[in-house]
């Protein structure tokens, strides 16, 4: 049988005290290059050696440890907070919890693992080697993951986290919960598509009860492409607001909210809403006919002052329903997104059926600025509306023999109205677009007019502003967004 030789490095030759040199000083460069610091303890577990690597953990020198044990420097400690026993130096132990406080104060953590050492003739304990990992980071990434899984836990939507290959690793209860008679496609590492199959077998969503397969195929193209949020129904009169979003590493987030009480509200305020708009339409239009009995009757009582008096008041009265009515038709207006019309042809329009009245109140309409065709994204007759609410206004403010300027501008689309009148004050002029809300000009309107133009503004996304024209009066804007020039182009063509 061969002499066993004793275990030295393979590379190392050479007398037996030249191998013991080489592999010291090799043990020494090991101790410098690792990250973890090396110590090692007398029989009374204190050290007796401790490499450099401490400065860098703890910020203190060898020297000023040599002679301290474990518990003079830290504490043996489990990381939730549970003081544990120190190791037995006198058996192998591995990854012991120890806390110790660093150089700037703050507390770091090691993984302390030792080897007894025992004295090779008397077989004495004669202390222990070892090495103190430094785990701060680790921890500090533990806690905060078990601080996300908590609140992940506890929030009051529906969440869950699938990975590049669309299967389930993290979930909340509520998502648990939701699909708890489901089997186990919704345990982690299960597929989003076999939950998904087994939510259309139990009749979840009733989009997909005529044809699943191609209803399921839409969904899972649309979880693909992650489009956005969506409302999807879950049966039983439920809604839920899906939000999917793509992760850099191909996974996919997705969060949910029991959107079904905030639906049911919608629909009483859309039918509360539909409610008080019917009313006062068919109010106003109830009036309508009775009012123009009596506009009637009194023509036919000549002109004497106490009648002519009454005319204008049922003549305001009337323009007062015809607000109304204009009004409950445009509070609740949506704009489709083709609609097209032309701010040079209805102000065109608006001047011609209006310059009678001007006439008559012994004013004039003038139109400049620019002439042509002005496209802009609105309804035709909702922009007519307000365009002719800011020129009769214009019409009843400016003194007479004077005129109104109207102007008309194309880049960006917009149209100024400016009167001869008193102007209008600083301070009146962001409520003068309220309801009800009249100047001290003279006049006895209702205050509905310019609150028209404000809903139709808005609408339109326009904006609606008061300055000074250069004669002193008032000057309306009414500015429309730019409209892109391929929809400006398909719309000339037609």
């Amino acid at each position: 049988m061969a002499e066993r030789r004793p275990r030295s490095w393979p590379s190392i030759a050479g007398s037996e005290e030249e191998r013991a040199t080489e592999a010291f000083r090799r043990l020494e460069d090991l101790t410098r290059l690792i990250s973890d610091w090396v110590w090692e303890t007398d029989i009374n577990n204190n050290f007796t050696y401790v490499s450099e690597r401490i400065i860098d953990r703890l910020g203190t020198h060898p020297v000023q440890v040599t002679g301290k044990s474990f518990d003079d420097i830290g504490i043996f400690r489990l990381h939730d907070g549970a003081e544990s026993t120190p190791p037995d130096f006198k058996r192998p132990f591995r990854d012991k919890s120890f806390e110790a406080e660093g150089y700037e104060g703050e507390i770091r953590h090691f993984a302390v693992s030792g080897l007894p050492r025992f004295d090779p003739k008397t077989g004495e304990f004669a202390g222990a080697t070892g090495i103190a990992k430094d785990i701060t980071e680790l921890i500090r990434v533990e806690r905060t993951n078990v601080r996300l899984a908590d609140a992940i836990e506890v929030l009051s939507g529906y969440f869950a986290l699938y990975d590049e290959d669309d299967k389930l690793v993290i979930s909340n209860a509520r998502f648990r919960q939701l699909n708890k008679d489901l089997g186990d496609v919704a345990h982690p590492g299960s597929l989003f598509e076999d939950l998904l199959r087994a939510e259309v077998s139990s009749g979840r969503y009733p989009e997909a009860v005529e044809s699943s397969e191609d209803w399921i195929k839409r969904r899972l193209a649309r979880r693909r492409t992650t489009s956005g949020p969506f409302e999807i129904e879950a049966g039983t009169g439920r809604w839920l607001y899906v939000d999917e979003e793509r992760l850099p590493d191909g996974g996919t987030v997705m969060m949910a909210r029991d959107i079904t009480d905030m639906k049911r509200a919608m629909e009483a305020l859309k039918k509360s809403v539909t409610t008080h708009r019917d009313f006062a339409a068919n109010v106003a239009h109830k009036l309508r006919t009775p009012l123009a009995v009596l506009r009637a009757n009194l023509d036919n009582l000549g002109e004497d002052k106490e009648v002519v008096g009454l005319k204008n008041e049922v003549d305001t009265l009337a323009r007062m329903v015809e607000q109304l009515l204009t009004l409950t038709r445009y509070e609740h207006f949506l704009l489709p997104a083709d609609a097209r019309c032309d701010l040079y042809a209805i102000t065109v329009d608006v001047i011609s059926s209006l310059a009678p009245l001007a006439i008559k109140e012994d004013r004039t309409l003038e139109l400049d600025g620019h002439s042509g065709p002005i496209l802009i994204h609105g309804d035709g007759a909702a922009v007519e509306h307000a365009v002719r609410n800011l020129v009769e206004n214009a019409i009843k403010y400016s003194s007479r023999g004077t005129s109104v300027q109207v102007r008309l501008e194309k880049d960006p689309a917009a149209i100024r109205i400016a009167d001869q009148g008193r102007g209008i004050p600083l301070e009146d002029r962001a409520r003068l677009f309220e309801k009800f809300t009249r100047t001290d000009r003279r006049g006895a309107g209702a205050g509905l007019g310019l609150h028209i133009v404000k809903t139709i503004a808005d609408i339109h996304e326009a904006q609606v502003s008061i300055g000074h024209s250069d004669s002193g009066g008032a000057e309306f804007s009414l500015i429309f967004p730019p409209l892109d020039e391929p929809s400006v182009n398909r719309a000339l063509a037609k």
